[in-house]
């Protein structure tokens, strides 16, 4: 004959979700951060090499133009007169973090012209924008 349960157990009848939620962020957490790097490097670029250049180019606002000329803006194929809208979005996305300096990243393929390098870099500082790093490839120093 089956056995009825004693008065001293209970019968577990909820799901602890502490741990699914902490899986769950980390795995947002992860892709977070992949995301970001696919889309820098999702774009077809050839960029110029330099002794100073860093690895780590991390900026809070990335352009980048590709050697057919086509701008990028956060990955996102853009024009020249999207730049002011992704400043001020990024802007207020800064405020609400508490802080108040926006950088860009500018990414030109080697082919690119300078010309058009210049538009870009000249937009970001009408809008506000002084921090502009240029996006290079760190070169070997050894001969």
């Amino acid at each position: 004959m089956a056995e009825s349960l004693k008065e001293d157990e209970e019968v577990i009848s909820q799901i602890n979700v502490t741990p699914l939620v902490d899986i769950v962020l980390v795995v947002l957490i992860v892709f977070i951060v992949t995301t970001s790097m696919v889309v820098h490097n999702s774009i077809a670029m050839n960029l110029p090499k330099a002794i100073t250049g860093e690895s780590d180019n991390l900026g809070f606002l990335n352009v980048a133009i590709s050697e057919e000329g086509t701008l990028y803006i956060n990955g996102i194929p853009s024009n020249i007169e999207d730049i002011p809208q992704a400043v001020r979005e990024k802007k207020e996305e800064l405020k609400q973090k508490g802080q108040e300096t926006l950088s860009a990243m500018v990414s030109a393929d080697i082919k690119t012209f300078y010309g058009d390098f210049v538009k870009i870099v000249d937009k970001l500082r009408e809008e506000g924008v002084y921090n502009v790093a240029l996006d290079v490839k760190p070169e070997d120093s050894t001969p």
